[in-house]
């Protein structure tokens, strides 16, 4: 029995580094360049990638609950019987830094950014320059680079683990 919990709280815990940096990397380097170029109007490329990246910020929130309860049952279960590893130190920082990019990313700059957009009238229409725009763009920039942040250290977590 103790096997079987310890193989479930791996495979969860696995998936969920999965969802998280196999789906920011398909989202990245496929979804959104395929859609910009395929869609004719930047505004509707816009709109089709956020309605995806909305569904993708549910998952990854999900995924960091699914991490954090997973990591906390392992290590009181089985990893840590003295002083902890090096490598497991490093592993527990590195997922505390894939959550919290994250977290910054889909439960606060894609969210506020997705509703600047939508609740803006006219935003294809707006210059590069108008406040929203602005705002977009600082929040648009601050979640990629969460993303990618968050993808480089479930790397690392997924090496160490």
């Amino acid at each position: 029995m103790e096997t079987l919990y310890f193989d479930t709280l791996q495979f969860v815990y696995h998936l969920a580094l999965a969802v998280l940096v196999g789906g920011a990397v398909v989202l990245g380097l496929a979804a959104a360049p395929a859609i910009f170029a395929a869609v004719s109007s930047r505004g509707e490329a816009g709109t089709i990638f956020s309605a995806v990246l909305g569904r993708y910020d549910g998952l990854a929130i999900l995924s960091v609950i699914l991490i954090v309860v997973t990591s906390i049952l392992k290590a009181t279960a089985f990893e840590v019987t003295g002083a902890p590893e090096t490598r497991l130190i490093i592993r527990w920082l590195a997922l505390l830094v894939l959550s919290g990019a994250t977290l910054y990313s889909s439960a606060w700059a894609s969210p506020v950014a997705r509703t600047i957009r939508a609740q803006t009238p006219g935003w294809d229409d707006l210059r590069d320059d108008a406040p929203m725009k602005r705002e977009f763009q600082s929040l648009h920039r601050a979640s990629r680079s969460a993303m990618t942040v968050a993808i480089l250290a479930g790397i690392v977590a997924m090496f160490l683990s």
